[in-house]
């Protein structure tokens, strides 16, 4: 075990260093991680190809999502006492279309610097760090996901019933939330209408009857 991962199991405070230490690896693991090629199990299916012009709807919704989110960060941490000025690793877990958005988020401006100290991946390459390196009590790093689920089980339609679609139309699902920001952590769900050429907001909020379908 590295010095770096054994001051999880101390009392030892963390720094800006041992953080800074910690993004490192992450990315390290990361270039090292993508020139494999990783088993996805049984249980995780290959995700249904899009149509360009969906990927592009579905990007632009991920990117103002995350935006949004982004926007709010640095003043949540400096009210968050648990930093206490030191700041944490950013790690956003999207689907391979929120990595293109953020991609794009990270050359505007306003996100240059903060990008400087966050990782973006895909759920299951996070999934692999965190079996390689876990951080559980999110010491060194917060945790934003958002993502897409644009194939929703037809067993599932009576969850909608409130927000009616047209029948050649499909329901989007913008799952978005933070673990390791303490009294700022959540999860939350938008729901959308496609209808093959643009997503249209029915509503925020919604609660799912069953979230990991």
């Amino acid at each position: 075990m590295s010095r770096e991962t054994d001051r999880l199991h101390t009392s030892t405070p963390m720094t800006q260093r041992d953080i800074d230490t910690w993004l490192v690896r992450l990315r390290r693991f990361l270039s090292r991680s993508r020139k494999k090629i990783r088993p996805l199990g049984k249980k995780s299916p290959a995700r249904p190809r899009q149509p360009a012009q969906a990927q592009d709807a579905e990007e632009k919704l991920l990117q103002n999502q995350i935006r949004t989110w982004l926007g709010g960060l640095e003043q949540r941490l400096a009210n968050e006492r648990r930093w206490d000025g030191i700041r944490p690793a950013v790690v956003i877990t999207t689907t391979p279309v929120g990595i293109r958005a953020c991609e794009i988020l990270a050359w505007e401006s306003e996100f240059t610097t903060l990008f400087e100290s966050c990782c973006y991946l895909t759920e299951y390459e996070y999934r692999y760090w965190c079996k390689e390196e876990s951080d559980l009590k999110f010491q060194f790093h917060i945790n934003y996901w958002a993502w897409i689920k644009t194939s929703v089980p037809s067993a599932r339609m009576h969850e909608f019933r409130t927000y009616p679609i047209a029948e050649d139309s499909k329901y989007w699902l913008l799952r978005h939330g933070v673990n390791g920001s303490g009294e700022h952590d959540y999860a939350d769900c938008q729901v959308f209408a496609w209808d093959g050429t643009s997503a249209k907001l029915l509503t925020n909020h919604f609660h799912e009857g069953v979230p990991s379908v």
